[in-house]
C-alpha cells in the first residue's frame, strides 16, 4: 500500500543496528510527528552524504518537536561495523529483505538510467559533494535501483506529508523538510 497524506501510517517493524530484535515504528515515533526517509543502503555514496547532512542538522529537526528516522536496506552488523552507536543522532531502521519497501510500494527505478531520470545534473553535482566531502562507495547491498520516498507522520500517526522520488534525487531538501514541521 502506498503512503497516502491524510491516511494512519501503517505499523511497520526493522532491525537496529544497536539493539537486538525488531523494533516498532509506532514505539519509535511515541507521539511525536516524525520524518521517515527511506534511502538506499548505508554503502551507497550519495545516501552517506545524506546521512550526514541529517546528522548535521538534527538539532533543527528537534527544535520542531520532530523526530526522524531513516530507512536502509542494509544489514544491521554492516551499519553498527562501519558507523557504531553516537555516529548518527536519529534512529536508523534497517530493512535487508526490503520488506518494508514492499509493504510502502516504494519501487526501484527500471533501469540505472531510468533511476537518474530528469535528475543528471544534480545528481552529479550531488555525487561530487559526496566525494569532496570525502565520502566514498561502501558495501553494494539492497536494491542498486531503489528509488528513495520520504513520509512526515503527526503526532496522531497520520501522515501529513508523502513523497515517492522520481529518481534518485528527488527528495525534498532539510529546509523544505523542515518548513512542513
Amino acid at each position: 500500500m502506498k503512503l497516502v497524506k491524510g491516511e494512519k501510517m501503517p505499523e511497520f517493524t526493522y532491525l537496529s543496528p544497536y539493539a537486538d530484535g525488531e523494533k516498532k515504528f509506532s514505539e519509535y515515533a511515541a507521539g511525536k510527528k516524525a520524518f521517515v526517509v527511506f534511502l538506499r543502503y548505508y554503502g551507497c555514496t550519495v545516501c552517506r552524504l545524506d546521512l550526514h547532512t541529517y546528522a548535521q542538522r538534527i538539532n533543527e529537526f528537534d527544535e520542531k518537536g520532530a523526530k526522524l528516522m531513516v530507512v536502509l536496506q542494509s544489514d544491521p552488523d554492516l551499519v553498527n561495523e562501519e558507523a557504531p552507536l553516537g555516529t548518527f543522532p536519529y534512529e536508523i531502521a534497517c530493512d535487508p529483505s526490503q520488506a518494508v519497501y514492499r509493504q510502502f510500494e516504494i519501487e526501484p527505478a527500471k533501469s540505472m538510467l531510468a533511476m537518474i531520470g530528469g535528475g543528471l545534473f544534480k545528481a552529479l553535482k550531488k555525487m561530487s559533494a559526496a566525494k569532496t566531502a570525502g565520502f566514498e562507495h561502501g558495501k553494494y547491498e539492497g536494491n542498486e535501483q531503489q528509488l528513495p520516498a520520504m513520509v512526515l507522520v503527526d503526532e496522531n500517526g497520520v501522515i501529513e506529508f508523502s513523497h515517492y522520488a522520481k529518481n534518485l534525487v528527488d527528495m525534498p531538501s532539510v529546509d523544505e523538510m523542515l518548513a512542513k514541521i
